[in-house]
């Protein structure tokens, strides 16, 4: 900005310019509100509108928002970390009470505080502002904890109303969504919404079509729920779709599989489904409303974990056709349409959490 003011009238055009290379969502909220939005020459320049837009929806929503600008560049101090929770060992009898961050690019494993009295499995994971939270599990659990990467320890939050695991979570507009899962008797249809301002859980629109281990991932501001297992137990291909504005669901073109046990992601638009034993990686476009195949992955795998770091889609662990957990990793490059096997996980896991934070490499 010194260089804008020293000669404002040939630099404030280069402004939009300068500031489409500054990561600013990376910035603390309080220096980007107090010296950027404040800062006279940006309110007078239209064209940045947008990028403050951006750097303030990003602060709200976190990764969510999914802009590139949010990512730290390689020789900052932050970094994209994959965070390992829990989960089943190799012959699924023990449940592992352990949390580890793998950094990839450096690819070192960094020990994180356990959730307190939480040896579970198949509950349910997600990220809100950069914080992570787990919902249920095995048995019918209800609780919900929160991970604050500020403070580096967990926090209880308020109980889910209904006790569930099998089930999934994500994000949609700021609000947090547990779908579906499995009681001990029956598969549920129920939706749960959690607003974290306020600490509290209200009952959403439930699904049409009960479901438990389903894949299910944001996208374009709604939720699309893929698969599962079914209200008789049998595995299905529907695709029920949940819009967060209406509190409505719909029924999208069917997945070209009928599994459980599955996981997906979305990137740039596209949601990655895999898992449930799948020999392929599948890709759906919920503005085309269209399937697709984006690669085949060496081993089949379920329960697996799955997040996206760097632009690439990591999968970490799960069960293989054997039912045994297992240490694999591989990525998917979505710009290459390659499938490369990673360093193993530092233990065999399956049905753990898996997802991705912001996190200083100097913690």
């Amino acid at each position: 900005m010194r260089w804008v003011r020293h000669d404002p009238p040939a630099r404030r055009g280069q402004l939009r310019r300068l500031l489409e290379h500054v990561r600013l969502p990376l910035l603390a909220p309080a220096y980007f509100l107090e010296k950027v939005e404040a800062d006279e020459l940006l309110q007078a320049c239209g064209e940045c509108r947008p990028l403050l837009l951006e750097a303030r929806a990003c602060f709200i929503l976190g990764r969510e928002a999914g802009t590139l600008r949010a990512r730290p560049r390689r020789f900052m101090d932050l970094a994209e970390v994959i965070v390992v929770i829990g989960g089943c060992d190799r012959k699924g009898l023990l449940k592992l009470p352990f949390a580890d961050a793998y950094h990839p690019d450096s690819r070192r494993w960094t020990p994180l505080p356990g959730v307190p009295g939480f040896a579970r499995s198949e509950f349910a994971t997600c990220t809100l502002r950069n914080d992570i939270y787990v919902s249920g599990g095995h048995i019918n659990s209800r609780d919900v904890w929160m991970f604050s990467s500020h403070l580096h320890t967990w926090i209880k939050v308020a109980s889910l109303h209904k006790g569930r695991w099998r089930h999934k979570m994500a994000v949609v507009q700021g609000q947090l969504f547990v779908v579906g899962g499995f009681d001990g008797m029956r598969r549920l249809c129920s939706v749960e919404r959690y607003d974290p301002f306020s600490n509290t859980w209200a009952a959403a629109a439930p699904l049409p079509e009960a479901v438990s281990s389903a894949a299910m991932a944001p996208c374009a501001g709604r939720l699309y729920v893929m698969g599962g297992a079914g209200r008789d137990g049998v595995n299905i291909n529907k695709v029920q779709c949940f819009d967060p504005k209406e509190d409505q669901w719909s029924l999208r073109s069917p997945a070209p599989f009928s599994q459980r046990c599955l996981e997906a992601v979305s990137l740039e638009d596209t949601i990655y489904v895999v898992g449930g034993l799948m020999s392929k990686i599948f890709t759906y476009n919920p503005g085309m409303d269209v399937w697709g195949e984006a690669a085949v992955l060496p081993s089949p795998v379920e329960s697996c974990g799955v997040t996206v770091c760097d632009g690439k889609v990591h999968i970490l662990g799960g069960r293989d056709d054997h039912g045994e957990s297992t240490d694999r990793i591989f990525t998917f490059d979505p710009s290459s349409g390659q499938v490369e096997a990673q360093p193993s996980l530092q233990r065999c896991t399956s049905s753990h959490g898996c997802v991705t934070i912001i996190q200083s490499l100097g913690r």
